[in-house]
């Protein structure tokens, strides 16, 4: 998938008034050298990173899904392990 011109445009300005001024989380599947997939202005989206990058704090979580089996497609849930609503014979009474 790739943002038509305008979508760049806009993005880059919004960011742009936020710069330096309040907060911003950004999440996303891809790491920011991937970005350049979406924009097509390579000029546009390096003036973009260069000011999300500046000040900030990149956190980047791997693991698997922290999504429940019940909020899986049918088709995947039926993959899924079954949990246990009895507690399980070694625990004991609180």
């Amino acid at each position: 998938m790739s943002l038509k011109p305008e979508q760049c445009n806009a993005f880059f300005r919004l960011m742009d008034q936020r710069y330096n001024r309040v907060s911003t989380v950004i999440t996303s599947n891809l790491d920011p050298s991937e970005w350049h997939t979406l924009f097509q202005n390579t000029n546009l989206l390096d003036a973009l990173l260069d000011r999300l990058q500046h000040h900030c704090i990149k956190i980047r979580i791997d693991g698997p899904s922290l999504r429940t089996a019940e909020d899986k497609p049918p088709t995947e849930r039926a993959a899924a392990p079954k949990k246990s609503k009895t507690p399980s014979a070694t625990s004991s009474p609180a």
